[in-house]
């Protein structure tokens, strides 16, 4: 039994461990039949707080697809997880407990007109340091819903050390908030109006 024990909490260290931590959608070939807001509300685990803000934000309009000019949406998506640390670090216990603008702000910085499939974006890399504000080369510059501007480029990495065949990934920069790398998590989920790009759990709120 304390085998068991020890073998249970060394693999969920273990799993603790990647450099991703993608997000199983549970959907064949990442469609999901319904609206974005549909889909937020299908997977409460990741989403659920994520899905509270948009209410709060009065926004469920535009993730329904129901708002003129945002018919089609591209939503670099916060999780539950970064959401949380955020209100861990600032003493809020509740989605209720934000200020309604915040909540806007927050939610409009992360999407962007139209829909941006994953291999849509260019190739880049990162030429410059960490936090600094500018750009690397390639990729491509977005502009989110509200003004905020943000380069974002695609990647293929590495598969048993060989460069350049394995999975192809997104890396997000914003060119207004300090240059903070934020990694994608998931991509290319897909309800009826646009796409969803997953912020990985590491990502806090207001870096993009």
């Amino acid at each position: 039994m304390k085998y068991i024990l020890f073998m249970g909490i060394f693999f969920l260290l273990m799993s603790c461990n990647t450099k991703y931590n993608i997000i199983d959608t549970g959907l064949a070939n990442g469609k999901f039949a319904g609206n974005m807001y549909e889909y937020l509300q299908s997977s409460s685990y990741d989403w659920d707080s994520t899905r509270l803000m948009i209410e709060r934000a009065d926004l469920v309009d535009l993730f329904e697809g129901k708002r003129e000019g945002f018919e089609q949406i591209t939503f670099f998506g916060p999780t539950n997880h970064s959401i949380r640390r955020y209100m861990l670090r600032e003493g809020i216990t509740s989605i209720a407990e934000m200020d309604q603008k915040f909540c806007y702000e927050m939610i409009m910085r992360c999407v962007v007109k139209g829909k941006h499939m994953r291999d849509d974006i260019p190739r880049g890399k990162n030429t410059a340091n960490e936090y600094d504000e500018n750009q690397g080369t390639g990729g491509t510059v977005f502009t989110g819903a509200m003004g905020n501007r943000f380069w974002i480029y695609s990647f293929q990495e590495s598969y048993n050390d060989v460069a350049g065949v394995g999975a192809v990934v997104l890396y997000i920069k914003s060119l207004e908030t300090g240059g903070t790398m934020i990694d994608v998590a998931s991509t290319d989920i897909e309800p009826t109006n646009g796409v969803v790009h997953s912020l990985h759990y590491n990502f806090t709120l207001g870096e993009l």
